[in-house]
C-alpha cells in the first residue's frame, strides 16, 4: 500500500531511473485513474531542503515523465538526468540523499502520501 510509506532507491549522479508503485486505497484497493483528484511530486535535497529539478508540487497525473494506470493503480516515474544531481561539493564515491514526496488527493477528501529516499552517489568531484 502506498499511503504513508517509505521506499529507497540508489542510483549515480545524472542517472535515469525508474520507480514504480502501485496507488491503494486503506482497504488495499487499487486506485483508479478517474478517482484521483490530484497528484503531485516533490523532490528536495534532504541535508538543504533545496528544490531539485523545478519538481516543487509539481503535477504528476499522467505527466511530467509520471503515468499512472487507468484501473490498475500502477504509478510509474520515468526520471531524467535532472531529477538526480549532486547539490553539494562531493567527493566521488559519497552519496547526496535526496527525498521525492508523492501527494495523492483521491475520491474528493482523501489522501496518500508517500516518500522516496533517493541516494545518488557522486561520480565525478564537482566545483
Amino acid at each position: 500500500m502506498m499511503a504513508l510509506t517509505k521506499a529507497t532507491q540508489t542510483g549515480n549522479e545524472l542517472s535515469t531511473f525508474t520507480y514504480e508503485s502501485i496507488l491503494e486505497d486503506a482497504d488495499e484497493t487499487p486506485l483508479t485513474l478517474a478517482s484521483i483528484d490530484s497528484a503531485t511530486l516533490t523532490l528536495f535535497d534532504a541535508t538543504t531542503g533545496n528544490i531539485i529539478n523545478s519538481r516543487d508540487a509539481h503535477d504528476i497525473k499522467n505527466a511530467n515523465q509520471v503515468t499512472i494506470h487507468a484501473t490498475s493503480g500502477q504509478l510509474t516515474w520515468e526520471s531524467v538526468a535532472l531529477d538526480s544531481p549532486i547539490e553539494g561539493a562531493r567527493v566521488p564515491g559519497e552519496k547526496e540523499r535526496h527525498i521525492a514526496q508523492f501527494d495523492i488527493v483521491y475520491a474528493t477528501t482523501k489522501r496518500l502520501t508517500h516518500e522516496l529516499t533517493l541516494y545518488v552517489e557522486a561520480l565525478q568531484k564537482l566545483p
